[in-house]
């Protein structure tokens, strides 16, 4: 029972972390550029890649 204990401690703290980050991140950041073209590309690669390699996995 105490390593559930453990494992609910981490994942509230996990989700504090992520709370915290989103609040004030956006704060320490300097002005956004828009990304370039090849980063805009990866990502549907990323994507798709993940979905061919999941469908891969699952048979």
């Amino acid at each position: 029972m105490d390593q559930l204990n453990d494992c609910s401690m981490v994942a509230i703290l996990l989700c504090l972390v992520v709370a915290a980050s989103v609040l004030f991140l956006p704060l320490i950041m300097g002005p956004l550029h828009p990304p370039s073209y090849p980063i805009l590309l990866v990502i549907p690669i990323v994507l798709v890649l993940a979905i061919i390699f999941l469908h891969q996995a699952s048979k």
